[in-house]
């Protein structure tokens, strides 16, 4: 919020209601002072505004003017002991309690700003940018619900105020009434259509409700406005990423990596949207650099394990089997890459080594049935033909027709080992 000179000077050019008139031999000095407040050449009005403070102390509209000088220039210890000179003379004064207002408010003085912002409201109810102004400061105070009802009267009282609009927007999206922030953002764009930061309020207003595509939309609109803002581009990749849309993820990953390769993260995302679009050697060699700038901790485990799994979808088992031990070392509780390494060695044919990490694996809760079918397989071909046929008993009995192929096998095979041992399996 800004302080403003007169009753909406920006729009009507208007001055302060006069109060009593100063001596005559004052009034050049004042005129001068206007003269340059209106050319916003504070430091010329500065020194003949406080020659007439001294010589009428009790002129209100001359402690506003001072103050406003002083405001101006950011001096602003000086201009709040103008401003409160001048409301302290005439409570009523509508320009002097508003820029109070304002300026306690643009030092954090939320609570000391609310009283000044509330006359200002009370003396021109009908007038809408106050409300704004005390809508705001309400918000920054923590009364969210005071504030909305002062910007939503601000709108009832003009329609097209852009500016309440969008605070009630922001309002609204803080407070994750996501359709209404969407509507309030729409009406902002209707007003001012290249408004980037409403279209940042809509992408995010759509992607709070879970619609994806408008959240994508408007994050795009934001782009074109905001072109270097690498955070919302990122974070847009991210989001296309999820939807499983890697080709415009690594549109948007890629040119962030030529003009801002040093993107925390970057690297792995790059990794992941190059792995969904089924560049392995690319995501693999995107995965190495960001394994080189994350050598431990959680986010390395993450990037050992999905390294792993594009090393298993490139058939190169060995090498998968060291990434997803690697992953295991930094979080021996990493289930996912328990049951990577275990189908790491199964690929090997390693079905000594696989089996008892398969059998932790299956320990897991939500085991996959399929789990089972390959430690079955292992000790089959270990010719352990009790522990075989209970896996596959197992398998089966978790599959319940989710992997017919495999369930064909896993009966013939429980058969044959059922009356190898004397056990009939139907």
């Amino acid at each position: 919020m800004a302080a403003r000179y007169g009753e909406a000077s920006a729009q009507s050019g208007s001055k302060v209601e006069h109060q009593a008139e100063p001596p005559a031999n004052l009034k050049a000095l004042r005129q001068q002072a206007e003269d340059a407040l209106e050319k916003k050449d504070y430091q010329t009005a500065l020194s003949p505004l406080q020659t007439v403070t001294r010589a009428a102390p009790d002129s209100a509209e001359a402690w506003f003017y001072l103050g406003y000088a002083y405001h101006g220039l950011h001096q602003e210890v000086d201009a709040r002991a103008a401003y409160e000179k001048a409301v302290q003379l005439n409570p009523e004064f509508y320009q002097a309690q508003a820029n109070l207002g304002l300026l306690l408010f643009a030092m954090k003085d939320f609570p000391g700003a609310l009283p000044h912002l509330q006359k200002a409201v009370a003396l021109k109810p009908g007038n809408a940018r106050p409300h704004v102004d005390l809508g705001v400061a309400l918000e920054a105070d923590g009364q969210t619900s005071a504030a909305e009802t002062e910007l939503r009267q601000a709108l009832q009282l003009d329609p097209k105020l852009e500016a309440a609009a969008y605070r009630l927007g922001k309002l609204e999206l803080d407070e994750k009434q996501y359709s209404a922030a969407a509507g309030d953002f729409e009406k902002v764009l209707v007003l001012n259509p290249g408004r980037a930061e409403a279209e940042m309020g809509l992408a995010s207003a759509y992607q709070g409700l879970g619609q994806s595509a408008d959240a994508e939309q408007h994050f795009e609109n934001y782009l074109k406005l905001r072109p270097a803002d690498t955070s919302v581009r990122f974070h847009l990749a991210r989001l296309y990423l999820q939807g499983g849309k890697s080709d415009p993820a690594l549109a948007h990953l890629q040119q962030l990596e030529q003009a801002h390769a040093d993107v925390p993260g970057l690297d792995a995302a790059l990794g992941d949207a190059y792995a969904r679009a089924g560049k392995f050697n690319d995501s693999a060699s995107s995965y190495h650099k960001a394994l080189a700038d994350t050598p431990s901790g959680p986010a390395a485990a993450n990037l050992h394990r999905a390294l792993a799994a594009i090393l298993v979808k490139e058939g190169k088992a060995t090498e998968a089997e060291n990434e997803f031990r690697a992953a295991l070392r930094l979080d021996p509780n990493d289930v996912d890459a328990l049951k990577g390494l275990a189908e790491s060695l199964y690929l090997q044919a390693r079905w000594a080594d696989a089996a008892p990490v398969i059998e932790r694996a299956v320990q897991s809760p939500a085991a996959p049935a399929g789990l089972y079918f390959f430690l079955a397989t292992c000790y089959d071909h270990l010719r352990d033909r009790k522990r075989a046929l209970d896996a596959y008993e197992q398998f089966l009995q978790r599959s319940n027709g989710s992997n017919p192929d495999q369930e064909w096998q896993a009966r013939q095979r429980a058969k044959l080992l059922g009356h190898e041992l004397g056990k009939p399996v139907k």
